[in-house]
């Protein structure tokens, strides 16, 4: 049984911002706000029953209102990159916010990592919900939204989407914490990655796709099986010392093995991702700054494929008028000695 904690933590543009504590019946818990239905803390046990917040967080809740690395941020409409900033579905090409030099992110200036979202709990689940308008962002339709967070006794953290909208528009939502297993302030680079996945997305210099999907074989974006991320980080020899990429989940993959896994070997903390969408884009924070270091968390998005709108070929996310869409992403944290 979750027990559930509310308080409110600031007030922002004359609305309450709440943070809801959810622990489970072993004593580990997860915080949330409602503003971005944001992720601000995990608390999980190393291998010694320690209780370490695995997540990058800010100590002061008002830095989540000018959330630029978007922190345990829930990204949409179209999470990651479109390029140009515009699409075309159904004939009508549609021209967004240009809020990464002349392309569009993460839903535009008004994405839901900007929203303040209504919430509430049914025993065991938080779920927090937000509209965006038709419009919006320069998207078709309005799009109802809805994102519940389950948090088990045996540190399981389930994450569900649920969308609907009035018009044709395409969706892909992630979730955008940066992961720190060692619940420390280290690097990740030291630590280790295992992908379940034998392809990825080529993306240029603005970390868009090319369009091409490439075998990993023996590269640097290879981690078949447990990898020290900073051993294959030095076979790199594109524009980013690190990774910002995307890997596609195989055809036959099983639903039952994940696909990413994480750990951690001196706090002995492993996080496995499982997802019911097509791949997962794996970040390293390069670009962490100010209060944060580079390298300092690592992402795992589990998403449909970046800028998929302008690559037929890509696996493709579109909501219809009538329809709803449901995806799931979980992370499971468990303990090796």
């Amino acid at each position: 049984m979750i027990e559930f904690l509310v308080k409110s933590v600031l007030n922002h543009n004359d609305h309450r911002i709440d943070l809801i504590r959810m622990t489970s019946g072993s004593g580990a818990y997860m915080e949330v706000i409602n503003y971005g239905a944001t992720i601000v803390s995990i608390f999980v046990p190393d291998k010694n029953g320690v209780l370490d917040n695995v997540v990058l967080k800010y100590e002061d809740f008002s830095q989540y209102m000018w959330n630029k690395a978007l922190l345990g941020a829930t990204v949409g409409r179209v999470a990651n990159r479109i390029a140009g900033a515009h699409f075309t579905l159904n004939g009508i090409t549609y021209n967004l916010d240009k809020n990464d030099g002349k392309n569009s992110i993460h839903g535009g200036f008004n994405g839901f990592h900007t929203k303040i979202f209504n919430y509430q709990t049914d025993g065991e689940s938080l779920i927090l919900s937000a509209t965006s308008d038709d419009g919006e962002g320069g998207f078709p339709g309005r799009l109802d939204f809805e994102v519940k967070y389950s948090f088990s006794d045996d540190n399981v953290l389930s994450v569900e989407y649920t969308a609907s909208s009035d018009k044709i528009t395409p969706v892909n939502f992630t979730n955008h914490s940066y992961f720190n297993l060692s619940g420390r302030k280290t690097v990740i680079t030291d630590d280790e990655l295992k992908v379940n996945a034998t392809r990825y997305a080529e993306s240029g210099n603005e970390f868009l796709p090319t369009g091409k999907i490439l075998p990993l074989a023996e590269t640097a974006f290879a981690f078949r099986e447990y990898t020290r991320i900073s051993d294959r980080m030095a076979m790199k020899s594109d524009n980013l010392k690190g990774y910002n990429a995307y890997f596609f989940k195989d055809a036959n993959h099983d639903k039952n093995m994940p696909l990413a896994s994480f750990r951690n070997i001196a706090s002995g903390r492993v996080m496995d991702t499982y997802t019911s969408m097509s791949g997962i884009l794996i970040y390293t924070g390069d670009f962490l700054s100010e209060t944060f270091s580079p390298f300092e968390g690592i992402c795992f998005e589990a998403q449909y494929p970046p800028d998929a709108v302008n690559h037929p070929h890509f696996c493709q996310n579109i909501l219809y008028p009538g329809e709803t869409k449901k995806d799931t992403v979980t992370y499971h944290f468990y303990i090796i000695q």
